[in-house]
């Protein structure tokens, strides 16, 4: 049986390597050119399944770093965007039972990446990721999110979205 060091030790070697993140294994990642969307993405998935982890709305935080600068202008101060993503239209990506990438669209220098979650009440949600890569500031070549949209009629196919 291979011990808790050894397993954090194999997966942040492989988060390295351009695997999918846990909260557990990459609790301080911030935006660098090297990470895709599809990283960014389930980075941001992952903090937020494990949101209150070491405290609360730690993931949300987290989260928050990779909201691009337009975005955090929009949704923040930091206080006002842990009470939207508390609200309805996103609080199924709190500790979810499941959150995966399904799809990933890239056109230059935007992306759409759709995400199913199983949220932690057992309903199936939806989400589409906006990204871009920025091009000026402290993230120049970073992918961010620009936003994220809900789709939570669950009975229907995922929602196309242009992906």
């Amino acid at each position: 049986m291979i011990s808790g060091r050894w397993l954090l030790l194999f997966a942040t070697l492989a988060f390295a390597l351009g695997e999918p993140a846990s909260a557990q294994n990459a609790t301080e990642l911030a935006p660098k050119p090297e990470l895709t969307p599809q990283q960014v993405v389930e980075y941001q998935l992952s903090v937020l399944q494990h949101n209150d982890e070491p405290t609360p709305d730690a993931g949300i935080e987290k989260a928050f770093r990779f909201a691009s600068p337009a975005n955090q202008r929009s949704t923040g101060p930091i206080a006002h965007f842990i009470e939207m993503v508390h609200g309805p239209g996103y609080a199924a990506l709190l500790n979810a039972r499941e959150a995966v990438v399904a799809r990933i669209q890239i056109e230059e220098d935007e992306a759409k990446v759709l995400t199913r979650v199983l949220s932690a009440a057992g309903s199936e949600i939806y989400y589409v990721f906006l990204l871009s890569k920025q091009s000026e500031g402290d993230h120049a070549d970073c992918w961010m999110t620009d936003g994220v949209i809900a789709f939570q009629n669950a009975d229907e196919d995922p929602p196309k979205v242009g992906i």
